[in-house]
């Protein structure tokens, strides 16, 4: 597959992810208030470096509205990045890379509040793998083109993300999510015991494919799999508020949602036509070599 191929896919995906984070930052909110509102971890440093009291900081209406002017300048910084991501190439200016290693490091930042507001479930972590990793192997790959090396990051990524999504739906090791529940039920309309049974499948499909992309004989087909699940779970957000109404504000309230899961589907399709790529290339030099003999 050629390089500019690559490239251009990462670029895209890249720019979806921070897209949609831009726009939960700008119109809707993000687990800052987990980190700035938590007493065990802050108070010592608000009576030390503030000199006021836990309840004089957190009642004050300016510790929320500083809450709320990092979340929209992190939703700036999330769009600027979004930009460079479709724009930037071997050649741009070195400020471009700054910004998107510091939108990377962001995206890492949050995927560690949303792993503290879920009670520090480390699989919360790495079910974001690609979300931050996609823009981190833009950066790598915009200064070096092997490709082996970035199918395997990539590999590994998907791996990441669709397991730890399956040990949710398993519904064994940690709590079944209400809205992986809530979701199937209004876009399904069963029996909530059949919805779960149907996760359950779900999730266990989810660890098969984990572990499929990375044995030759049925790596295609997990790809394909896992492109289409990373495709159905990003719209089912939509579709699950079509539930309740049909309208634009439903759409805006869970379209960041769709925007940045979209990746899920794109990476393992991108390692599907790299791979399948590859094997006809091969065929091909072998079928030239006989030819010329």
């Amino acid at each position: 597959m050629k390089n500019s191929t690559l490239l251009r896919i990462l670029k895209i995906s890249s720019f979806l992810i921070f897209l949609g984070r831009c726009y939960q930052h700008l119109f809707w909110d993000a687990p800052y208030r987990s980190l700035f509102w938590d007493q065990n971890l802050l108070e010592p440093i608000v009576s030390t470096v503030l000199g006021i009291s836990w309840q004089a900081y957190v009642t004050n209406v300016y510790t929320d509205d500083a809450i709320q002017f990092l979340t929209k300048i992190t939703g700036i910084l999330y769009g600027i990045c979004a930009i460079i991501s479709l724009t930037i190439n071997e050649r741009s200016k070195t400020w471009m890379s700054s910004i998107l290693k510091l939108g990377a490091i962001n995206l890492i930042f949050l995927a560690l509040l949303l792993t503290k507001e879920k009670f520090y479930h480390l699989i919360m972590f790495f079910e974001h793998s690609i979300q931050f990793g996609v823009p981190t192997l833009l950066i790598y790959f915009l200064k070096d083109k092997n490709q082996e090396k970035l199918i395997i990051f990539l590999k590994i990524f998907i791996l990441l993300t669709f397991s730890c999504h399956g040990i949710y739906a398993i519904d064994y090791f940690y709590p079944l999510p209400v809205n992986f529940v809530t979701m199937t039920l209004n876009i399904l309309n069963l029996e909530e015991e059949i919805v779960k049974k149907i996760l359950l499948i779900a999730g266990i499909l989810d660890f098969l494919v984990a572990v499929a992309v990375f044995i030759p004989k049925i790596a295609k087909v997990a790809l394909l799999y896992a492109s289409f699940w990373g495709f159905a779970t990003a719209f089912a957000r939509i579709f699950s508020g079509f539930h309740y109404d049909i309208s634009l504000s439903i759409i805006h309230q869970y379209l960041y949602l769709v925007i940045y899961r979209l990746p899920h589907s794109i990476m393992p399709l991108l390692v599907f036509f790299y791979i399948n790529q590859e094997k006809n290339n091969r065929i091909n030099s072998v079928i030239f070599l006989k030819l010329k003999k």
